[in-house]
């Protein structure tokens, strides 16, 4: 199975965390290739959580753009804070690089437009948005209820 080259942008809570899961085993199509923060201490927390799950450790960045173009990523996850979410978005887009962000899509609705207008430029490239309760079993199971009609049209 070829495995896709993850770069993550934002290594506070929530790129640790999927950094995490991926070192668990949680995505066995992912390959995590890169991790860019500009806090060196963040950085170095990566390079300590890579040691501790046995992992090889990512190529850190101190710079998202500099990740971007290292060409050792086919996707990227940006999980830096929410006003940041759609620039790094539309620059990976521009880059040729698959995107998922962390919710929420951004601030401001100028900014998301402008986000959703570059992905719809790039129909070649898969476009996400990360909403951490979709894998809660309570979840699925009430979208499995409601996809199969068993309660009646919605």
């Amino acid at each position: 199975m070829n495995k896709v080259r993850l770069g993550i942008i934002g290594y506070g809570n929530m790129g640790s965390g999927h950094t995490k899961n991926i070192y668990k085993g949680k995505c066995p199509e992912i390959a995590l290739t890169a991790i860019a923060d500009i806090n060196p201490e963040r950085l170095e927390l990566a390079r300590q959580h890579a040691a501790e799950a046995n992992m090889p450790c990512p190529t850190l960045f101190d710079n998202a753009s500099a990740m971007m173009d290292s060409g050792l990523c086919d996707a990227i996850l940006v999980a830096v804070p929410h006003y940041d979410h759609p620039r790094y978005v539309i620059e990976a887009l521009e880059k040729g690089l698959h995107a998922m962000s962390e919710k929420p899509a951004g601030v401001y609705t100028k900014q998301v437009r402008e986000m959703m207008a570059v992905a719809d430029q790039h129909p070649e490239l898969t476009f996400g948005m990360m909403f951490n309760q979709r894998t809660n079993c309570v979840y699925r199971k009430m979208r499995e209820i409601l996809q199969s009609g068993e309660l009646g049209q919605i």
